[in-house]
């Protein structure tokens, strides 16, 4: 998957409704996309986000078993492991600031774990990600620094949220379809088009002694 996009998100759903549309439109373009599901609880869940990731058009997803997403270290370093695995450039998580506690635990957790991939004392082959992505789920960015135009593939966002029937049943007045195809014209509006994705990009720290680059000579380079 080297030079890819890894999501890497709280529950099934997360991914559909917080970035299911710019993951679309990368794996449409040829890019290697891929899902990190850190819990699937209930299990029903899981053949849900199967089948959405599927809508989607993207490879198999990867669930990890777990109830509830905690700060534990052995899931920063299971998450770490698939960075390493993965090798993606880009990868994209929850915003620090969401309403869920799960989703604040997984912003902590993935940048963490995102660090550690790339220490040289801890895997023979670290692996160093790029650039950080924050999506939004129900919690809004208030000012985002990314606009993604999904016009394209929203009907293949819509897809995967209908496969979501278990979440979906939550709310009788249609709460999930009306909200993401609500906040993809407010985004698409701010991105003078039909339909957008928001994200915010996290600064990553490249200065520890166990990366393998840390210096640059040249700011239009990712190094060297």
């Amino acid at each position: 998957m080297k030079g890819g996009l890894l999501a890497i998100v709280s529950h099934p759903d997360d991914e559909t409704f917080g970035c299911g549309g710019t993951l679309a439109l990368h794996a449409e373009n040829g890019y290697p996309v891929s899902v990190l599901s850190l819990t699937c609880s209930p299990e029903e869940r899981r053949s849900e986000l199967i089948k959405a990731t599927e809508a989607l058009g993207l490879e198999e997803p990867l669930i990890f078993d777990g109830d509830r997403v905690t700060s534990d270290k052995s899931l920063v370093r299971l998450v770490s492991d698939v960075i390493v695995s993965k090798r993606p450039e880009i990868v994209i998580t929850h915003l620090p600031f969401d309403y869920h506690s799960e989703h604040r635990l997984a912003f902590e957790l993935v940048k963490e774990a995102i660090e550690w991939a790339a220490h040289t004392t801890t895997y023979n082959q670290p692996w160093t990600v790029e650039r950080l992505l924050l999506m939004e789920v129900n919690t809004l960015i208030p000012t985002p620094h990314i606009i993604v135009d999904i016009s394209d593939v929203f009907h293949k966002k819509k897809e995967a949220i209908r496969c979501y029937t278990s979440q979906l049943a939550k709310f009788s007045w249609g709460y999930y379809e009306k909200f993401n195809t609500r906040k993809a014209e407010l985004r698409g509006t701010q991105g003078s088009c039909q339909y957008a994705e928001a994200f915010i990009e996290e600064p990553l720290a490249k200065n520890s002694p166990f990366f393998t680059n840390k210096s640059t000579r040249n700011l239009f380079k990712k190094s060297g």
